[in-house]
């Protein structure tokens, strides 16, 4: 079988669905730290999709670039915190969110 480059697309990390795939790929029993800036939930995922030294804030996160470089800010779309910061915080509790998030924007469009 000859070698296919869609196999190897990725979503772009800062929408719904992209990461409602990764959640969906994680044990939905496992816990994460919502407060642990470099572990929580969502520095984990964007570490994931190649972003580097991630330190998470509510509404963005820092990342270090390339050696030599000074830090970048990225700004979250608004939806993602509040998806990591629900009351139950296991990645199948944080799925559950994102899921029904993404049915309410497709009911509002």
């Amino acid at each position: 079988m000859l070698y296919d480059p869609k196999w190897k697309r990725r979503l772009d990390p800062f929408s719904l669905a992209s990461l409602i795939a990764w959640l969906d790929a994680q044990d939905p029993a496992a816990e994460y730290c919502y407060s642990n800036t470099g572990e929580c939930l969502l520095a984990r995922y964007f570490a994931e999709r190649g972003f580097n030294k991630v330190i998470m804030a509510a509404r963005f996160f820092y990342h270090f670039p390339p050696p030599g470089a000074a830090y970048d800010i990225a700004f979250l779309p608004p939806h993602f915190n509040d998806i990591a910061k629900g009351a139950v915080r296991t990645f199948g509790a944080a799925l559950a969110r994102a899921r029904a998030l993404a049915a309410a924007e497709q009911v509002a469009a």
